[in-house]
């Protein structure tokens, strides 16, 4: 033990530094390529989403998990399920309102509770908002991996996911 702690002393890190793990430089360039990849597509998509159909990607999040549930979707369980972040989602609803996508619902069994539906409008604009998705999708993304690439990835991805999943429960879906 009194080894250990010399060399801490030597070394000029504290016992909390020492603790923390550093992933390789190999590991961090893949960790800066993925997040730098992820952070410019989804402001390409979005920006292209809002251009082509007129909405955000955060409301194409919120009509996607509409979608599943056509019956409506407790604004809390909506919180919990979608990937953007869930601050400010009233305020996305009442725009998505305003809008003709969406509307509020009191069910008869539970009026404490609000359900939020998707209108036939909401339901056509997702049907649009799909097709351009997964073509920014395609453009962007999956035409500049080869199917080995597509495999490797997705086992990573998996990975990474499987360990992420349980520590934002609701929000990623398996």
């Amino acid at each position: 033990m009194q080894l250990f702690t010399m060399q801490q002393l030597q070394s000029g890190l504290s016992q909390k530094e020492q603790a923390l793990s550093r992933p390789s430089p190999g590991r961090l360039r893949s960790w800066r390529l993925f997040f730098e990849s992820a952070l410019a597509l989804r402001d390409l998509l979005d920006a292209e989403m809002q251009e082509a159909v007129g909405i955000p990607m955060r409301w194409y999040d919120v009509l996607v998990h509409l979608e599943e549930s056509p019956e409506g979707i407790p604004m809390k369980a909506l919180a919990e399920r979608i990937l953007y972040s869930k601050s400010g989602l009233t305020r996305v609803i009442d725009r998505m309102e305003e809008a003709g996508l969406v509307r509020r619902v009191r069910p008869e069994n539970d009026r404490r509770s609000i359900l939020v539906v998707p209108t036939a409008k909401g339901a056509e604009t997702m049907e649009e908002a799909r097709r351009h998705h997964r073509d920014g999708i395609n453009r962007h993304f999956a035409q500049h991996l080869t199917q080995a690439d597509v495999k490797a990835l997705t086992r990573a991805l998996d990975k990474v996911s499987a360990h992420a999943r349980p520590l934002r429960p609701g929000r990623i879906r398996g």
